[in-house]
């Protein structure tokens, strides 16, 4: 007898969630570490590559996107969902469109702005004090059980 599965996974952090008009572009890693999949990047300080958001030098402005997962990159191939870019590694990052990433806090439904926490860097949808505000970053799909959320950036944010 068949079975039906009434909830699914939204998949792993840094995954492109659905692809009609995604923009991905390459740029190098310059933060002297490796980049995780499905964090928020920023230009470095010679705008010759990116690093990782830092909220305690960044705004809101400065965010450009997110770190795609590599399909080669899996965590069929690296385990327990690790794997990263390294250091001066060619890093692909989402501009635009719906990716997958992992969302602290609650509240998180479709159409709720998303921020990035002060405390940890990661992707929230808490605002005021404890976040940095993205103008151009809304939940599109509530986090799963594993706390993994669909994000859309609406309009790409590369100057």
């Amino acid at each position: 007898m068949g079975k039906v599965l009434s909830n699914f996974l939204n998949g792993y952090a840094g995954a492109i969630a659905r692809s009609l008009d995604d923009v991905v572009v390459s740029l190098a890693n310059r933060s002297g570490a490796a980049l995780p999949f499905g964090v928020p990047v920023a230009f470095s300080a010679d705008h010759g590559g990116i690093v990782r958001f830092d909220p305690a030098s960044h705004t809101g402005a400065d965010f450009i996107g997110v770190t795609v997962r590599n399909p080669s990159k899996t965590p069929d191939t690296y385990g327990s969902n690790a794997g990263s870019y390294a250091d001066k590694e060619l890093v692909d990052v989402l501009v635009r469109g719906k990716i997958v990433v992992k969302m602290a806090g609650s509240g998180a439904v479709p159409g709720t702005k998303v921020n990035i926490l002060n405390s940890t860097g990661g992707f929230t949808v808490a605002y005021g004090d404890t976040a940095i505000p993205l103008n151009n970053v809304h939940i599109s799909c509530a986090p799963d059980g594993a706390g993994m959320a669909e994000i859309v950036l609406n309009t790409p944010n590369l100057i």
